[in-house]
């Protein structure tokens, strides 16, 4: 079988158009390329280059085979440079899923910042259910997805990471009726108006057992950036976290319930999750730990 060393030689030979130029390129004595070239002309029964006094020229058949040889090592240049790239995390492709509440707060600066970075890097990524992530991570279809911790069964195939801790809350527009009275709102209160959040799989944490005082939500939508669009034109009570609206808090445009909820009720915890044993690539490795300093900032 041909190897690439003796596909080089013949390449390099052919530049040169002399066996001593050509074994000085290639840091080799002119006897071993000789042998080298001689050996190749035997495996393809056939002379690849007359030889002259003043040097060698390529055959027809040498002509041939010298065009293959220089598209085989390229792609060969190419694949080692592809595998070094990879390695490194600046090329390949990685497959994410992300919940809405995260993609909420996370999704635009992530794919903004990792353009950036790693420009080549070609990703996919799904905002779905975390039932449905969790469904293609244990199908080997997502390297991981990112998620509210709360909304994920116990399943010992998952290796699960913290990114980081969200402080949940209930907003309203700027002059919301509710904000009118001094008193802390009550459940009689709460329950005069529209109640928003996204959709819950699980009421496994203590903040969605204590849902809006236990009344629960009229509306469930993952759409978060129409969430926001609902709480700014209508009377709607909206649950999330306090990081969708940070610069809507900073103008003014949205304010918080001062709602009495435990510390505990007001935090949930954002999760990377993958498959148990996996070996991650570096390029998903680099993403994960974007999204984590993303997070934490």
């Amino acid at each position: 079988m041909l190897n690439l060393r003796v596909l080089n030689n013949l390449v390099v030979l052919a530049d040169e158009a002399n066996f001593s130029r050509a074994a000085i390129r290639l840091g080799i004595t002119q006897p071993a390329l000789s042998r080298s070239i001689a050996q190749l002309e035997a495996q393809c029964g056939m002379r690849l280059f007359d030889r002259r006094r003043s040097g060698v020229t390529p055959t027809m058949i040498g002509l041939d085979l010298l065009s293959k040889a220089r598209g085989v090592l390229g792609h060969a240049a190419g694949l080692e440079q592809d595998m070094m790239m990879q390695g490194l995390g600046e090329t390949g492709r990685i497959s994410i899923g992300i919940g809405p509440l995260s993609a909420g707060a996370l999704l635009q600066q992530l794919l903004s910042e990792s353009l950036l970075r790693w420009p080549m890097l070609s990703v996919s990524v799904s905002v779905a259910p975390t039932s449905r992530m969790v469904e293609r991570i244990l199908a080997a279809d997502l390297d991981f997805c990112i998620c509210a911790q709360n909304t994920l069964d116990p399943n010992p195939a998952l290796s699960i990471f913290r990114l980081a801790q969200f402080r949940m809350g209930y907003f309203v527009r700027a002059g919301h009726p509710i904000l009118t009275s001094s008193a802390l709102p009550s459940r009689d209160d709460l329950a005069r108006f529209p109640r928003a959040t996204g959709r819950s799989p699980t009421a496994t944490s203590p903040w969605s057992a204590n849902m809006f005082d236990a009344l629960g939500p009229t509306l469930e939508c993952d759409d978060f950036g129409a969430l926001k669009q609902i709480t700014l034109l209508t009377d709607a009570i909206w649950l999330t976290s306090e990081r969708l609206v940070v610069n809507e808090l900073a103008s003014g445009k949205i304010a918080e319930l001062p709602l009495a909820i435990k510390k505990d009720q007001r935090q949930t915890d954002i999760v990377l999750v993958q498959l148990r044993n996996r070996t991650l690539s570096p390029a998903s490795l680099q993403l994960g730990n974007l999204a984590r300093e993303i997070l934490q900032r």
